[in-house]
């Protein structure tokens, strides 16, 4: 009897790094929750609840990205909806409530997409397995139809364009912790789903639809981040540009797909560790307004320094990992469509290195003398260490790549 044909796990080094990752992200949340919770004045449920439904937020992620069947990766990113919903309505306020709700609906009609792909795929090959469909697919147009539909409905959890709009108005709205979560985690496990769809039928239709949507995503948020003036939008925007270079990654496969791996890492931890900042700034400036945020360097230095190097860290500044990610994947688009192309991406990326660093440094350095320095808060070493841990997976990147050889998009 063959073990694996009845098996219903499929677990190979994306999967693995994945599955790091989330773990890394998760405990780091909880940790840092353990003290933000007490900041919040009016929550929508007891503590241990919250604990609850991060646990199965959690459980679900990883449920995701450990299942050989596209149907249960399916439910397990639907599952994500219903714990992280909640979650993010946890200040219990209209503004938080309201996002909540918009949230549920927009993602609620990506993932009814994704189902129909579901269906599509299954009608036309009669498994929904991933190792047999890597093997052995259909080719003909309800199969094609319905890799594209996937692409469409999971990428609405990745915040992909153009729909997108939940991101912004949840990070604005969520708990520092939370924020970190779904940025750090939660949009890359909805890409996982979409490298799992792409993988099974690589095809230049398939490769191609997907560039496309993950440069405008690149573009979109891009020219978002120029105009914003909350910071915890700004960063939700800054986790929507790299999502689209993720998603670029993987439409390309080859070195494309590990640029875009080190990035999902690297971006995991380093801009969980930005929400958790913003988790500092919010409970001592109680605005999200940059404008009202001054001399943060002077008030708290800890913060402010970890904050400067988050927003390198994520926009792709040298040494970091994601500029090596972002290096392979522009190698990988030159190789591919011409310099052309990728100028026009980099053009971008450049837009927003420049729009993110610069509003960030007016929070950091300007307006050092109206305030003294203040008491760092207790749960500040949390980001600290995500953001130490983000650099230093930059020694790891031979192994990531040893990982992942078997699993290469052709």
């Amino acid at each position: 009897m063959n073990l694996r044909k009845l098996s219903y796990l499929y677990v190979d080094g994306l999967s693995k790094l994945v599955i790091f990752t989330i773990a890394l992200v998760y405990i780091s949340t909880v940790l840092y929750s353990l003290a933000y919770l007490r900041h919040i004045k009016n929550p929508l449920f007891k503590t241990r609840l919250y604990y609850l439904l991060l646990n199965v937020f959690a459980s679900t992620m990883f449920f995701s990205v450990s299942m050989d069947n596209i149907g249960l990766i399916w439910v397990g990113i639907e599952a994500t909806t219903v714990s992280s919903a909640l979650l993010v309505a946890t200040e219990n306020n209209n503004a938080t409530i309201e996002s909540a709700w918009r949230y549920v609906i927009i993602v609620s009609t990506g993932l009814v997409i994704s189902l129909i792909a579901t269906t599509f795929i299954f009608g036309s090959s009669g498994t929904l397995s991933i190792s047999q469909l890597m093997v052995y697919h259909p080719v003909n147009r309800v199969f094609l139809i319905g890799i594209l539909l996937a692409i469409i409905g999971f990428g609405t959890k990745a915040g992909i364009f153009p729909m997108h709009t939940w991101l912004p108005d949840v990070h604005g709205k969520a708990p520092a912790p939370v924020s970190a979560i779904f940025s750090g985690v939660l949009l890359p496990v909805a890409l996982y789903a979409i490298a799992r769809v792409i993988q099974i039928y690589p095809s230049p239709v398939v490769k191609s639809f997907a560039l496309i949507l993950g440069i405008l995503t690149v573009v979109v948020a891009s020219l978002m981040m120029t105009v914003q003036e909350n910071y915890k939008r700004m960063f939700a925007y800054s986790s929507m540009e790299n999502m689209g270079m993720i998603l670029i990654g993987f439409s390309l496969g080859q070195g494309g797909l590990f640029g875009a791996v080190i990035i999902i890492i690297a971006h995991g931890l380093a801009k969980s560790a930005v929400f958790f900042f913003t988790g500092d700034i919010l409970s001592t400036y109680n605005s999200t307004t940059m404008s009202d945020v001054k001399g943060l360097l002077g008030r708290l230095p800890r913060t402010a320094g970890g904050l400067f190097m988050g927003a390198m860290a994520v926009t792709g500044a040298p040494p970091f990992p994601i500029f090596i990610g972002e290096l392979l994947i522009f190698a990988e688009l030159v190789r591919q469509y011409g310099w052309g192309v990728a100028a026009f991406v980099m053009i971008f990326l450049a837009i927003a290195f420049i729009s993110l660093n610069f509003k960030v440094g007016k929070m950091i350095f300007t307006g050092g003398k109206l305030y003294s320095k203040e008491k760092n808060h207790k749960a500040t070493w949390v980001p600290i260490v995500n953001l130490s841990l983000s650099l230093l997976s930059l020694f790891f990147i031979p192994y990531f790549e040893q990982f992942l050889h078997k699993f290469l998009i052709p």
